[in-house]
């Protein structure tokens, strides 16, 4: 892909943005409790997704997509960064999160 094919993707985004619903458990270190989230869209870099709490820029997260019976959903975990924390009521944040880290699937015998 060349610069100039950038100009002509929507957003300039080289991955699509997935529109999807679906509960994110999110925390910001292995010592707290998971909090429950709900997932607005994902691309492959990273995931847009409402809270009940702010989260701090550029601290460090951990995620779980809980797909359910949403199967455009990938099954996944991993951790990022959050890149952005936007009020949009009271008790409501939008997190946007860069993921660094996908874990593999988790397999079952």
């Amino acid at each position: 892909m060349q610069n100039s094919d950038l100009a002509e993707t929507p957003n300039n985004r080289v991955f699509p943005r997935i529109n999807a619903k679906c509960p994110v458990m999110h925390r910001s270190d292995d010592s707290e409790r998971w909090s429950v989230g709900l997932l607005i869209n994902f691309s492959a870099t990273g995931m847009l997704f409402t809270s009940a709490r702010a989260l701090d820029v550029g601290a460090n997260i951990h995620v779980r997509l809980e797909r359910g019976r949403n199967l455009v959903i990938p099954a996944l975990s991993g951790s990022g960064n959050i890149i952005r924390c936007s009020k949009i009521e009271t008790n409501k944040y939008e997190i946007a999160c860069k993921l660094t880290k996908i874990n593999p699937p988790e397999t079952t015998a």
